[in-house]
């Protein structure tokens, strides 16, 4: 079974191994037949205030330089080619940036080419987001609390603190109430536009980012979807228990994926 995995930004594939080896490692003892395949985003990071720039094997990619749906939809076209030269994979494995050209990607085909089949049979998203332009140049009605929400978020991350006390206290309620999903309404969203693949998502309690991946969540299936919120911050869970539970539901999303009622979906 072949899961392709994909990095965040400004990070490389070298990376994202360094932080899923011991998650990695675990999985295949569970299910050896498991294989884990890494590519580099599409752009190069440049850092210009570096003088000395780093050997090429410590290089940085992104997968968009912009948070535009021009970006994102030219981040989906190489996501696609890949997919032609080098798939078909069983799963993703997404992190951050790379998690959200994923879930773009998705919705954005089966808006518009639904007479094919899915991508993936199942999604790992890690810090995972969907971004709201992309909703909304799909049409989906997104509210100025959403947008506000997002811009919060980004305002915390970008001063490097923790989340807002008002969107932690909200986080239980948002990530079942489908009227009020951080600023979205789920119930005015077509079936089309939430995916509708086994899902496992993953963030972190201190990840002031946080309420992008409840967001990204409540555009997946609930029935066939899981969730961990481990005590970390913008990161691939690292402790015991949360390595430990990570493994226990990405087990459950392979063995979801490969129900026979859920291939003839």
């Amino acid at each position: 079974m072949r899961i392709l995995c994909l990095h965040g930004d400004s990070q490389n594939e070298n990376i994202l191994k360094s932080e899923l080896a011991a998650l990695l490692s675990r999985l295949q003892n569970s299910t050896p037949n498991l294989s884990f395949e890494f590519v580099n985003g599409p752009l190069q990071y440049s850092n210009l205030l570096v003088k000395d720039p780093p050997p090429p094997e410590s290089h940085g990619y992104k997968f968009y330089d912009a948070e535009e749906v021009k970006d994102i939809r030219k981040a989906g076209e190489w996501l696609a080619a890949i997919l032609d030269r080098d798939g078909p994979y069983d799963g993703v494995l997404a992190v951050s940036q790379g998690a959200a050209a994923v879930s773009s990607f998705l919705l954005y085909r089966q808006w518009y080419e639904h007479e094919l089949p899915p991508a993936f049979r199942f999604a790992i998203f890690i810090n995972g987001s969907i971004p709201l332009k992309v909703l909304k140049d799909l049409g989906v009605p997104v509210s100025n609390e959403a947008e506000m929400v997002v811009a919060e978020a980004n305002l915390q991350r970008d001063q490097a603190l923790g989340p807002l006390p008002a969107h932690t206290s909200k986080a239980r309620r948002a990530v079942f109430n489908s009227d009020d999903c951080f600023g979205l309404n789920l119930n005015r969203i077509p079936l089309e536009l939430k995916i509708r693949i086994p899902t496992v998502h993953v963030w972190g309690e201190n990840d002031p980012l946080f309420p992008a991946s409840v967001q990204l969540t409540g555009l997946c299936d609930p029935y066939i979807r899981k969730i961990q919120m481990h005590k970390g911050s913008h990161e691939v869970p690292r402790d015991e228990e949360g390595l430990s539970e990570l493994v226990s539901l990405i087990d459950w999303c392979i063995q979801r994926a490969t129900w026979p009622g859920q291939m003839q979906l």
